[in-house]
């Protein structure tokens, strides 16, 4: 029935009666190395940063950085059987809904907001303008007020810096986004105006977000006391936000290479990197069951 010659079946039957049977524990062949299971270990021990950072990311960043070449859920596989993600870590927490009109092109919409930065008793206005889908930087300023006068000429400055951008300004309705002069700098550039729903700031949610992480990552931890050190707290944040911080959004790449049209170089790289550490992995696992069963 299957196949087996006599003398096969007699040599089982005595290594069973006499309890000699060996079954060998076969190793998948695509299973990460000792020395890439170490890779990661180290890795993620590296920095406080590192530890913080959610597995998809730190598999990339490891990708990116040559480090090592595994798959998300190889990694996943590592960290939590070396305990080294869990409640301890940070966890990643996503949106209820993803927002219907996505940009499909660098310039295609452009999220703005004011928000407040204290320092100590003063209070400036910090103002920027985000690619939507790039989510790169564009401009930005800390204002010391927040007048019409001021947010116009920062638009202008930003449209006059890509004079060939024609995107949708996207802003909530604050009174510096409603007026006469506003709307008359987008007409003259071919933007359009896209003030978003009352009482619905999850609607410019790019920008929210950015907001949180400036404050959560770059003034809490600095404190400026003054004006010209809150500046250049920004922008080295900025600096780094826009270079080198993976953006889960954007397949876990830099806002930079997005802009700057290197997303599809960067992703097919990746994957032939993970392709060749696959190969790799396959050959010396092989190896090492060869080994085992000479």
């Amino acid at each position: 029935m299957y196949g087996l010659k006599n003398h096969q079946v007699n040599r089982w039957k005595i290594q069973i009666k006499k309890g000699t049977i060996n079954r060998k524990k076969r190793r998948n062949p695509f299973s990460p190395t000792e020395e890439e299971i170490k890779k990661v270990i180290e890795f993620r021990l590296k920095s406080e940063q590192n530890k913080a950072m959610g597995y998809k990311k730190l598999t990339y960043l490891m990708i990116d950085k040559n480090i090592v070449y595994l798959s998300e859920s190889a990694n996943l596989k590592i960290l939590k059987k070396n305990e080294l993600i869990g409640p301890n870590f940070k966890k990643n927490s996503t949106a209820n809904k993803e927002y219907e009109h996505k940009p499909q092109y660098v310039h295609h919409h452009w999220h703005t907001d004011i928000a407040y930065v204290k320092i100590y008793d003063r209070f400036y206005y910090f103002i920027f303008i985000l690619d939507g889908y790039s989510r790169y930087i564009l401009h930005w300023k800390l204002l010391s007020d927040m007048t019409r006068l001021s947010v116009n000429i920062f638009i202008q400055e930003t449209l006059e810096k890509y004079p060939l951008a024609k995107p949708m300004i996207i802003h909530d309705n604050g009174i510096q986004f409603v007026g006469q002069e506003f709307n008359t700098l987008l007409s003259n550039h071919g933007c359009i105006n896209v003030p978003i729903r009352v009482h619905h700031p999850e609607s410019n949610g790019k920008a929210e977000r950015f907001i949180g992480l400036t404050r959560q990552e770059a003034l809490r931890p600095n404190s400026p006391v003054y004006y010209q050190a809150c500046i250049n707290v920004i922008n080295k944040f900025i600096e780094h936000y826009n270079n080198e911080r993976l953006h889960a959004g954007i397949h876990y790449l830099t806002p930079q290479a997005v802009f700057n049209g290197d997303a599809e170089k960067i992703l097919t790289n990746r994957k032939e990197k993970l392709k060749q550490a696959r190969k790799n992995r396959y050959n010396q696992n092989k190896l090492l069951q060869e080994k085992a069963a000479s």
